[in-house]
Protein backbone atom coordinates (compact mmCIF):
# COMPACT_ATOMS: atom_id res chain seq x y z
CA UNK A 1 0.00 0.00 0.00
CA UNK A 2 1.37 3.39 -1.02
CA UNK A 3 0.56 6.35 1.20
CA UNK A 4 0.69 10.05 0.38
CA UNK A 5 2.54 12.82 2.19
CA UNK A 6 2.02 16.53 1.70
CA UNK A 7 5.10 18.68 2.32
CA UNK A 8 4.86 22.24 3.63
CA UNK A 9 7.26 25.08 4.30
CA UNK A 10 7.13 28.88 4.30
CA UNK A 11 8.97 30.86 1.67
CA UNK A 12 10.53 28.92 -1.21
CA UNK A 13 14.13 29.12 0.00
CA UNK A 14 16.67 28.19 -2.69
CA UNK A 15 18.64 24.96 -2.52
CA UNK A 16 21.89 26.73 -1.67
CA UNK A 17 20.55 27.64 1.79
CA UNK A 18 20.67 25.18 4.68
CA UNK A 19 16.92 24.84 5.18
CA UNK A 20 16.31 24.98 1.44
CA UNK A 21 18.78 22.17 0.88
CA UNK A 22 17.16 20.03 3.57
CA UNK A 23 13.69 20.59 2.10
CA UNK A 24 14.78 19.73 -1.43
CA UNK A 25 16.47 16.57 -0.14
CA UNK A 26 13.14 15.32 1.25
CA UNK A 27 11.34 16.22 -1.98
CA UNK A 28 14.00 14.43 -4.02
CA UNK A 29 14.02 11.15 -2.12
CA UNK A 30 10.22 11.03 -2.31
CA UNK A 31 10.27 11.69 -6.05
CA UNK A 32 12.99 9.04 -6.55
CA UNK A 33 10.89 6.46 -4.67
CA UNK A 34 13.54 6.17 -1.95
CA UNK A 35 11.00 6.43 0.89
CA UNK A 36 9.47 2.94 0.84
CA UNK A 37 5.69 3.00 0.80
CA UNK A 38 5.34 6.75 0.33
CA UNK A 39 4.87 9.29 -2.45
CA UNK A 40 4.65 13.09 -2.38
CA UNK A 41 1.22 14.45 -3.21
CA UNK A 42 2.38 18.09 -3.30
CA UNK A 43 4.26 20.92 -1.61
CA UNK A 44 2.67 23.98 -0.01
CA UNK A 45 4.94 27.04 -0.13
CA UNK A 46 4.93 30.67 -1.19
CA UNK A 47 7.27 33.05 -2.94
CA UNK A 48 9.57 34.97 -0.62
CA UNK A 49 8.06 38.35 0.27
CA UNK A 50 10.15 41.51 0.14
CA UNK A 51 8.11 43.82 2.37
CA UNK A 52 8.45 43.21 6.15
CA UNK A 53 4.70 43.74 6.65
CA UNK A 54 3.76 41.37 3.82
CA UNK A 55 6.18 38.78 5.18
CA UNK A 56 4.63 39.01 8.63
CA UNK A 57 1.05 38.89 7.29
CA UNK A 58 1.90 35.86 5.18
CA UNK A 59 3.71 34.12 8.03
CA UNK A 60 1.13 34.67 10.75
CA UNK A 61 -2.10 34.74 8.77
CA UNK A 62 -2.47 33.91 5.08
CA UNK A 63 0.01 31.02 4.82
CA UNK A 64 -1.24 29.10 7.89
CA UNK A 65 -4.79 29.39 6.50
CA UNK A 66 -3.57 28.14 3.11
CA UNK A 67 -1.88 25.10 4.68
CA UNK A 68 -4.95 24.24 6.77
CA UNK A 69 -7.26 24.57 3.75
CA UNK A 70 -4.96 22.63 1.41
CA UNK A 71 -4.54 19.66 3.74
CA UNK A 72 -8.29 19.58 4.44
CA UNK A 73 -9.01 19.35 0.70
CA UNK A 74 -6.20 16.94 -0.17
CA UNK A 75 -6.00 13.15 -0.24
CA UNK A 76 -2.80 13.14 1.84
CA UNK A 77 -2.34 10.65 4.66
CA UNK A 78 0.26 12.82 6.41
CA UNK A 79 1.46 16.43 6.55
CA UNK A 80 5.23 16.99 6.87
CA UNK A 81 6.47 20.49 7.71
CA UNK A 82 10.14 20.37 6.81
CA UNK A 83 11.66 22.76 9.36
CA UNK A 84 10.89 23.98 12.86
CA UNK A 85 10.92 27.62 11.80
CA UNK A 86 7.56 26.88 10.14
CA UNK A 87 6.05 24.91 13.05
CA UNK A 88 3.34 27.58 13.41
CA UNK A 89 1.86 26.05 10.24
CA UNK A 90 0.72 22.93 12.13
CA UNK A 91 -3.08 23.16 11.72
CA UNK A 92 -5.37 23.08 14.72
CA UNK A 93 -7.34 19.80 14.81
CA UNK A 94 -5.76 18.53 11.59
CA UNK A 95 -7.51 15.56 9.99
CA UNK A 96 -4.21 13.77 9.35
CA UNK A 97 -1.11 13.33 11.53
CA UNK A 98 1.46 16.13 11.31
CA UNK A 99 5.22 15.74 11.60
CA UNK A 100 7.77 18.55 11.84
CA UNK A 101 11.49 18.22 11.15
CA UNK A 102 13.51 19.93 13.87
CA UNK A 103 16.99 20.90 12.70
CA UNK A 104 17.89 22.63 15.95
CA UNK A 105 16.25 24.43 18.85
CA UNK A 106 18.88 27.14 19.26
CA UNK A 107 16.28 29.92 19.13
CA UNK A 108 13.76 28.26 21.44
CA UNK A 109 16.52 27.09 23.77
CA UNK A 110 19.39 29.60 23.54
CA UNK A 111 22.60 28.70 25.30
CA UNK A 112 26.09 29.90 26.16
CA UNK A 113 28.87 27.49 25.23
CA UNK A 114 32.41 27.71 26.59
CA UNK A 115 35.16 27.32 24.00
CA UNK A 116 38.51 27.60 25.71
CA UNK A 117 38.63 31.10 27.20
CA UNK A 118 35.71 32.31 25.09
CA UNK A 119 31.97 32.11 25.69
CA UNK A 120 29.95 31.77 22.47
CA UNK A 121 26.28 32.74 22.54
CA UNK A 122 24.08 30.44 20.46
CA UNK A 123 20.48 31.31 19.67
CA UNK A 124 18.43 34.43 20.34
CA UNK A 125 18.96 35.48 23.96
CA UNK A 126 17.11 38.81 23.71
CA UNK A 127 14.61 38.67 20.82
CA UNK A 128 12.43 41.65 20.07
CA UNK A 129 8.69 41.79 20.67
CA UNK A 130 7.61 40.46 17.26
CA UNK A 131 10.18 37.65 17.36
CA UNK A 132 9.06 36.70 20.90
CA UNK A 133 5.50 36.36 19.64
CA UNK A 134 6.79 34.40 16.66
CA UNK A 135 8.74 32.03 18.91
CA UNK A 136 5.62 31.50 21.02
CA UNK A 137 3.72 30.44 17.88
CA UNK A 138 6.54 28.08 16.93
CA UNK A 139 6.52 26.45 20.36
CA UNK A 140 2.74 26.03 20.23
CA UNK A 141 2.98 24.52 16.74
CA UNK A 142 5.63 22.03 17.82
CA UNK A 143 3.41 21.10 20.75
CA UNK A 144 0.48 20.43 18.37
CA UNK A 145 2.54 18.19 16.08
CA UNK A 146 2.11 14.43 16.36
CA UNK A 147 5.79 13.63 15.76
CA UNK A 148 9.00 15.65 15.82
CA UNK A 149 11.68 14.35 13.46
CA UNK A 150 15.16 15.20 14.76
CA UNK A 151 18.26 15.34 12.58
CA UNK A 152 20.71 14.49 15.38
CA UNK A 153 20.74 12.94 18.83
CA UNK A 154 21.70 16.33 20.27
CA UNK A 155 18.59 17.91 18.74
CA UNK A 156 16.53 14.99 19.96
CA UNK A 157 17.72 15.57 23.53
CA UNK A 158 16.78 19.26 23.24
CA UNK A 159 13.33 18.32 21.93
CA UNK A 160 12.73 15.81 24.69
CA UNK A 161 13.69 18.36 27.35
CA UNK A 162 11.35 21.05 25.96
CA UNK A 163 8.51 18.75 24.92
CA UNK A 164 8.57 15.79 27.33
CA UNK A 165 6.45 12.88 26.15
CA UNK A 166 6.29 14.12 22.55
CA UNK A 167 7.06 11.27 20.10
CA UNK A 168 10.37 11.76 18.29
CA UNK A 169 12.29 10.02 15.51
CA UNK A 170 15.90 10.29 14.39
CA UNK A 171 16.24 10.95 10.65
CA UNK A 172 19.64 12.35 9.74
CA UNK A 173 20.19 14.52 6.69
CA UNK A 174 21.74 13.06 3.58
CA UNK A 175 24.05 14.25 0.85
CA UNK A 176 23.97 13.38 -2.82
CA UNK A 177 27.08 11.21 -2.82
CA UNK A 178 27.36 11.09 -6.61
CA UNK A 179 27.25 14.89 -6.85
CA UNK A 180 30.32 15.31 -4.61
CA UNK A 181 32.21 12.19 -5.74
CA UNK A 182 35.56 13.15 -7.36
CA UNK A 183 35.22 10.34 -9.90
CA UNK A 184 31.49 10.46 -10.66
CA UNK A 185 31.38 14.26 -10.86
CA UNK A 186 34.97 15.48 -11.15
CA UNK A 187 35.38 19.26 -11.25
CA UNK A 188 38.63 20.90 -12.43
CA UNK A 189 40.66 23.01 -10.04
CA UNK A 190 40.64 25.76 -12.66
CA UNK A 191 37.10 26.63 -11.54
CA UNK A 192 38.58 28.31 -8.48
CA UNK A 193 41.71 29.67 -10.18
CA UNK A 194 40.77 33.26 -9.30
CA UNK A 195 41.12 32.41 -5.60
CA UNK A 196 43.71 29.63 -5.72
CA UNK A 197 47.46 29.40 -5.30
CA UNK A 198 48.59 25.98 -6.51
CA UNK A 199 52.07 26.54 -5.12
CA UNK A 200 50.68 26.31 -1.59
CA UNK A 201 48.82 23.78 0.57
CA UNK A 202 45.14 24.71 0.27
CA UNK A 203 42.91 24.46 3.33
CA UNK A 204 39.26 25.57 3.46
CA UNK A 205 36.51 26.49 5.87
CA UNK A 206 32.86 26.52 4.79
CA UNK A 207 30.25 28.53 6.66
CA UNK A 208 29.19 31.98 7.76
CA UNK A 209 31.18 34.29 9.99
CA UNK A 210 28.76 34.05 12.92
CA UNK A 211 30.54 33.49 16.26
CA UNK A 212 29.60 29.83 16.69
CA UNK A 213 31.52 28.96 13.50
CA UNK A 214 34.72 30.10 15.29
CA UNK A 215 36.74 31.42 12.39
CA UNK A 216 38.75 33.35 14.92
CA UNK A 217 39.95 30.04 16.34
CA UNK A 218 41.20 29.05 12.89
CA UNK A 219 43.21 32.26 12.76
CA UNK A 220 44.67 31.49 16.17
CA UNK A 221 45.69 28.00 15.01
CA UNK A 222 47.35 29.37 11.88
CA UNK A 223 49.23 31.91 13.99
CA UNK A 224 50.64 29.03 16.04
CA UNK A 225 52.05 27.13 13.07
CA UNK A 226 55.80 27.18 12.49
CA UNK A 227 56.58 30.13 10.23
CA UNK A 228 57.83 27.98 7.33
CA UNK A 229 54.54 26.03 7.37
CA UNK A 230 52.28 29.06 7.83
CA UNK A 231 53.86 30.71 4.79
CA UNK A 232 53.07 27.57 2.79
CA UNK A 233 49.32 27.50 3.65
CA UNK A 234 46.68 29.02 1.38
CA UNK A 235 43.44 29.46 3.34
CA UNK A 236 40.02 29.84 1.70
CA UNK A 237 37.14 30.94 3.96
CA UNK A 238 34.16 29.96 1.80
CA UNK A 239 30.82 31.51 2.67
CA UNK A 240 32.26 34.07 5.06
CA UNK A 241 34.93 35.89 3.05
CA UNK A 242 34.57 34.18 -0.32
CA UNK A 243 31.36 33.51 -2.24
CA UNK A 244 31.50 30.52 -4.60
CA UNK A 245 28.82 29.05 -6.81
CA UNK A 246 27.85 25.38 -6.48
CA UNK A 247 30.32 24.13 -9.08
CA UNK A 248 33.17 26.06 -7.53
CA UNK A 249 32.35 24.69 -4.09
CA UNK A 250 32.53 21.14 -5.42
CA UNK A 251 35.89 21.91 -7.01
CA UNK A 252 37.21 23.45 -3.79
CA UNK A 253 36.29 20.42 -1.68
CA UNK A 254 37.56 17.96 -4.28
CA UNK A 255 40.97 19.66 -4.41
CA UNK A 256 41.56 21.04 -0.89
CA UNK A 257 44.02 19.25 1.34
CA UNK A 258 41.54 19.47 4.23
CA UNK A 259 38.40 21.15 5.54
CA UNK A 260 38.69 22.82 8.95
CA UNK A 261 35.41 22.75 10.90
CA UNK A 262 35.83 24.16 14.43
CA UNK A 263 32.14 25.09 14.85
CA UNK A 264 31.00 24.97 18.45
CA UNK A 265 27.39 24.02 17.78
CA UNK A 266 25.44 22.60 14.84
CA UNK A 267 22.08 20.98 14.29
CA UNK A 268 23.75 18.69 11.75
CA UNK A 269 26.70 20.26 9.93
CA UNK A 270 26.63 19.84 6.15
CA UNK A 271 30.18 21.03 5.26
CA UNK A 272 32.15 18.13 6.81
CA UNK A 273 29.80 15.56 5.31
CA UNK A 274 30.04 17.15 1.87
CA UNK A 275 33.82 17.33 2.22
CA UNK A 276 34.01 13.63 3.13
CA UNK A 277 31.77 12.79 0.16
CA UNK A 278 34.31 14.66 -2.00
CA UNK A 279 37.13 12.56 -0.51
CA UNK A 280 38.48 15.58 1.40
CA UNK A 281 40.05 15.02 4.85
CA UNK A 282 38.27 16.79 7.70
CA UNK A 283 39.52 18.31 10.95
CA UNK A 284 36.49 18.99 13.17
CA UNK A 285 35.83 19.98 16.77
CA UNK A 286 34.82 17.04 18.93
CA UNK A 287 31.47 18.59 19.88
CA UNK A 288 27.76 17.81 19.39
CA UNK A 289 26.13 17.26 17.01
CA UNK A 290 28.70 16.92 14.24
CA UNK A 291 30.75 14.44 16.23
CA UNK A 292 27.82 12.06 15.76
CA UNK A 293 28.45 11.89 12.02
CA UNK A 294 32.20 12.44 11.67
CA UNK A 295 34.66 9.55 12.12
CA UNK A 296 36.61 9.65 15.37
CA UNK A 297 39.99 10.03 13.69
CA UNK A 298 38.80 13.33 12.14
CA UNK A 299 37.91 14.88 15.52
CA UNK A 300 40.09 17.17 17.62
CA UNK A 301 39.64 18.77 21.08
CA UNK A 302 37.59 21.88 20.46
CA UNK A 303 39.88 24.34 22.23
CA UNK A 304 43.32 22.71 21.88
CA UNK A 305 45.24 25.06 19.58
CA UNK A 306 48.35 22.83 19.66
CA UNK A 307 46.40 19.74 18.60
CA UNK A 308 44.94 21.60 15.62
CA UNK A 309 48.31 23.09 14.66
CA UNK A 310 49.93 19.64 14.84
CA UNK A 311 47.19 18.12 12.68
CA UNK A 312 47.65 20.84 10.04
CA UNK A 313 51.42 20.35 10.16
CA UNK A 314 50.91 16.65 9.39
CA UNK A 315 48.65 17.50 6.45
CA UNK A 316 51.25 19.93 5.17
CA UNK A 317 54.03 17.34 5.58
CA UNK A 318 52.02 14.79 3.58
CA UNK A 319 51.48 17.39 0.86
CA UNK A 320 55.23 18.08 0.74
CA UNK A 321 56.07 14.35 0.57
CA UNK A 322 53.66 13.96 -2.34
CA UNK A 323 55.64 16.54 -4.28
CA UNK A 324 53.24 19.43 -3.56
CA UNK A 325 50.58 17.95 -5.84
CA UNK A 326 46.90 17.56 -4.98
CA UNK A 327 46.11 14.66 -2.67
CA UNK A 328 44.48 11.41 -3.73
CA UNK A 329 40.79 11.30 -2.67
CA UNK A 330 40.21 9.53 0.64
CA UNK A 331 38.10 6.55 -0.47
CA UNK A 332 37.39 5.54 3.12
CA UNK A 333 35.61 8.86 3.76
CA UNK A 334 33.54 8.55 0.58
CA UNK A 335 32.53 5.01 1.58
CA UNK A 336 31.63 6.20 5.09
CA UNK A 337 29.19 8.76 3.70
CA UNK A 338 27.70 6.24 1.27
CA UNK A 339 27.05 3.78 4.09
CA UNK A 340 25.73 6.23 6.69
CA UNK A 341 24.41 9.43 5.12
CA UNK A 342 23.16 8.54 1.64
CA UNK A 343 19.70 9.38 0.23
CA UNK A 344 18.78 5.70 0.57
CA UNK A 345 19.64 5.76 4.28
CA UNK A 346 17.54 8.86 4.88
CA UNK A 347 14.65 7.41 2.88
CA UNK A 348 14.52 4.25 4.99
CA UNK A 349 14.59 6.24 8.23
CA UNK A 350 11.92 8.66 6.99
CA UNK A 351 9.64 5.81 5.92
CA UNK A 352 9.93 4.22 9.38
CA UNK A 353 9.15 7.54 11.07
CA UNK A 354 6.06 8.15 8.91
CA UNK A 355 4.80 4.61 9.45
CA UNK A 356 5.34 4.78 13.20
CA UNK A 357 3.11 7.82 13.67
CA UNK A 358 0.34 6.34 11.49
CA UNK A 359 0.51 2.92 13.10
Amino acid sequence: MVRRVMLARGGALPENTGLGRAHFAVETILERALVPGWIRTGTIEHTIRTSPLSRLYSRWSSHPRLVARAIEQSDADLLHITDQEQAHLVPHQCKVPVVVTVHDLFHLKPRSIKAGEDIVEVGEHNPGLIRRRDLKRLRQGLDRADLLICISEMTRRDVESLFPGKPTALVRHQVDVEYWDPEENSRPRELISDYDDESKCMLVTVGSDEPRKRLGFVGEVLDNLPEEIAEDIHMLHIGSELKLDDEQLVAALQHAEALLFPSISEGFGYPPVEAMAAGCPVLAADLPAHNEIIPEDCLLPADDVSAWANAISKIHAAWKRAGEVPRIPEDSLILYVKENLSPETQGEALSAAYAAILD
